[in-house]
């Protein structure tokens, strides 16, 4: 089952006062800390990613998409016939906190963390031909985030996630299980950290618990991010590894540390 649910991140508005969505305070979300982040990209065949996207939108080809991540691009330069494919990304921020509203979800052992997962498949409105990510799915490992996003009309579903931050010289490994599909992804920073000058923004198209269609806006602004190496491992059944496994590639980087980021939900 793929789900369109969506979020929106954001230090800074990049929209006015009064150009803005109706917007209520359970649907600003303040991500701070971020400890770890990253996103598998990888491709959808063209089939299964028509079949996702609503009315007024359409799957954006990965030979169409200027924002696509140089790995892709790779294999479309070698492999032409991936061009008619769909780009798609998995986003994971291991965070110290979030700020929902006036209420701050964090945990009492500070080894522990909040986490935020996002399935985005391109897209791009038909009226406009502005891009538009959609979200198939959205996660986190902690009950008082999965609550909180129901006050925001959106759904999180639970995933339950374990890592291992160990010293540059080994291997950190993340495991993930999502649904039914378990993802362990093995890897090492590597090359010289680099200071993040401008922020990561997306903008979502988001299917609400009432069935109606949101927007969402994300601004991350890590402090610094860092190339990486390493391996990723795909089980299970479940509709994420169907499609991971039928990809050309999965492609795990860069990885983010520091800084934060605002999740706005508008309706």
């Amino acid at each position: 089952m793929l789900e369109t649910v969506a979020a929106a991140c954001c230090f800074a508005s990049l929209l006015s006062a009064q150009a803005r969505p109706e917007t209520n305070e359970a649907g600003t979300w303040r991500l701070q800390g971020l400890r770890n982040g990253y996103c598998v990209h990888f491709l959808v065949q063209p089939e299964v990613a028509t079949r996702q996207v609503k009315q007024g939108f359409t799957v954006l080809r990965a030979q169409q998409d200027s924002t696509l991540h140089p790995a892709l691009q790779q294999v479309i330069r070698s492999q032409p016939e991936f061009g008619a494919w769909t780009a798609s990304n998995l986003c994971l921020y291991y965070l110290d906190a979030v700020q929902v509203g006036k209420r701050r979800i964090a945990e009492h052992d500070p080894r522990n963390y909040e986490l935020i997962g996002v399935w985005t498949l391109a897209t791009e409105e038909q009226a406009s031909g502005t891009r538009r990510n959609l979200v198939l799915d959205m996660f986190a490992n902690r009950t008082n985030l999965l609550n909180a996003a129901e006050l925001a009309h959106v759904r999180l579903h639970e995933l339950k996630s374990s890592y291992y931050d160990r010293p540059d010289t080994t291997s950190d490994v993340y495991n993930l299980k999502i649904g039914k599909t378990q993802l362990t992804w093995a890897g090492r920073p590597v090359g010289d950290s680099t200071r993040v000058e401008q922020p990561k923004v997306e903008r979502w198209s988001v299917k609400g618990l009432r069935g109606d269609i949101q927007t969402a806006e994300l601004v991350m602004s890590p402090a610094w991010s860092r190339g990486v190496v390493g391996s990723l491992s795909v089980g299970g059944k479940g509709d994420l590894g169907k499609l991971l496994h039928a990809s050309p590639i999965r492609f795990v980087g860069p990885l983010y540390r520091g800084g934060g980021g605002e999740i706005r939900f508008s309706r």
